[in-house]
């Protein structure tokens, strides 16, 4: 996806942790466990929700930061058996290009046909409030 801000504030957007649940609508909690040098453990919490359907999550992940072009996280407790993902900027015309991977096992059940369009509902709405947040801290710090 584009996001049309310097790369430098997706950077910080990205890896704002401590208040993400400011920004993204389906977090309740996010909060750094523990922080050294370019690892970070995070703890969130939320809902996702798609029409009659809503399930609570909980995620505590590993967060290998490689600035100013690289987020993997490693799943390492909360209710999702499996979650891997990469988060790979690039500076393009107008903005940063963002490229985005992830490989995720539920542990919590939903109903089998919902199952691929909640995680796609939940990734875009989590993307377009990111990107947002970002296009706000742009205009906020516009002279």
């Amino acid at each position: 996806m584009h996001a049309p801000v310097a790369p430098s504030l997706a950077w910080a957007v990205l890896t704002d942790f401590a208040h993400m649940a400011d920004f993204v609508p389906n977090l309740t909690r996010s909060e750094i466990l523990e922080s050294r040098d370019n690892l970070i453990k995070v703890g969130q919490k939320g809902t996702a929700r798609y029409g009659f359907f809503s399930t609570d999550f909980e995620s505590v992940r590993d967060i290998r930061l490689t600035p100013p072009n690289e987020i993997r996280a490693h799943g390492i407790g909360g209710n999702i058996k499996r979650l891997e993902s990469v988060m790979q900027l690039e500076a393009e015309p107008g903005g940063t290009r963002l490229h985005y991977h992830a490989e995720v096992v539920p542990g919590f059940w939903f109903p089998p046909m919902i199952g691929p369009a909640l995680v796609r509902h939940e990734t875009a709405e989590q993307f377009s409030a990111i990107i947002r947040e970002m296009m706000r801290r742009q205009a906020r710090s516009a002279p």
